[in-house]
């Protein structure tokens, strides 16, 4: 039991050190692909450049808003497309949080769910309320509102079957979680199921940082199905022991760092390398993109360089997708041809 816990322990913290990887801009090792991207389905068009107060580690937009989350600042800031005015939206002078590794917006009822350091304690905020709606935990819920059709995806790590889940957050109820998928499983304490979120209207996604499987669960409709990327890359085992825990080994690969979407596409950014960028010696990254609907491929395009930083996060409003540069924000015009 206390190996089950450690092993738990250690697939939460590697969670958090793959996001700091990514937010320091480390480049990783890369995968290959005999796949051609296809660059002439979409164009960019650049429309207004933001510096935020620090590197945004996390981003959302919604409603005009562009929502970033600055760590060193513990402070979620909000930029206004409209006014092009930033200011503070969420700090810790509303309520404490050592980190926030999450953050979700629900557009329909403008509340905000903002998840902190390990998944299990998450708040509903509203704003101009200057207090929280709800403070949740694992197993309890203090709610000041009907929250009860709510729900979103979060990974799990079931310590008796040693298998790393996807499940149904209810968040009234937790212990009515459902299981949606079961990854394949390996002696890593689950770290190879490692991965992010993303969401539109209508579906979540969750997508690996290792493997081209992406889960996409249809929430109108209940169901779960599964897409994949270009490169096709398999699940593998990507920790090694390390005493009574499992740490990310130096030779797993990052294929998928960051993604948003739309009603009608994922846009993922991919760190894989196709047969054009290999011809034409590009190392940088390109953004994917596959239809919601059928799941296939629809074109690649890739971002301009910005002062020799890393993306980091993605953004979609409107026709407007938005890039972070660490600390700028960058907005671009996406058109389809």
């Amino acid at each position: 039991m206390k190996r089950d816990l450690l092993i738990l322990f250690a697939l939460l913290c590697c969670a958090l050190i793959t996001t700091y990887i990514l937010a320091k801009g480390a480049d990783p090792d890369r995968i290959f692909t005999s796949h051609k991207r296809n660059y002439d389905r979409f164009t960019l068009q650049s429309v207004d450049t933001v510096l935020f107060p620090g590197r945004v580690s996390i981003m959302k937009a919604a409603q005009g808003n562009i929502y970033g989350y600055v760590y060193s600042k513990k402070t979620i800031f909000r930029y206004n497309t409209n006014l092009h005015q930033i200011d503070s939206f969420f700090t810790n002078r509303i309520l404490p949080m050592e980190i926030v590794t999450r953050l979700e917006v629900d557009t329909g009822t403008h509340t905000f769910y903002i998840f902190g350091d390990t998944g299990k304690k998450i708040v509903t905020y509203q704003a101009g309320s200057g207090k929280p709606d709800s403070i949740m935990y694992a197993d309890t819920a203090h709610t000041y509102k009907d929250i009860s059709r709510t729900t979103y995806m979060i990974t799990n790590f079931d310590t008796s079957k040693k298998v790393a889940q996807l499940k149904l957050r209810n968040f009234n109820a937790p212990a009515q979680d459902t299981t949606l998928f079961e990854f394949p499983r390996f002696e890593d304490g689950g770290l190879s199921a490692d991965g992010f979120y993303t969401k539109n209207t209508g579906n979540q996604f969750y997508i690996p940082f290792y493997n081209g499987g992406i889960i996409r669960y249809d929430k109108i409709h209940n169901d779960i199905r599964l897409m994949h990327t270009i490169d096709n890359t398999p699940p593998s085992n990507i920790a090694v022991p390390s005493g009574n825990i499992y740490t990310r080994s130096s030779k797993s690969i990052i294929v998928n760092s960051t993604a948003t979407a739309d009603d009608q596409y994922l846009y993922i950014l991919s760190y894989v390398l196709s047969e054009d960028a290999v011809a034409s010696n590009y190392r940088g990254p390109a953004v994917d993109v596959y239809n919601i609907q059928d799941g296939q491929y629809e074109g690649s395009f890739r971002f301009p360089g910005y002062q020799n930083k890393p993306v980091l996060q993605l953004a979609k409003c409107a026709d407007t997708l938005i890039a972070a540069y660490e600390n700028n924000i960058l907005l671009f015009k996406l058109t389809g041809k």
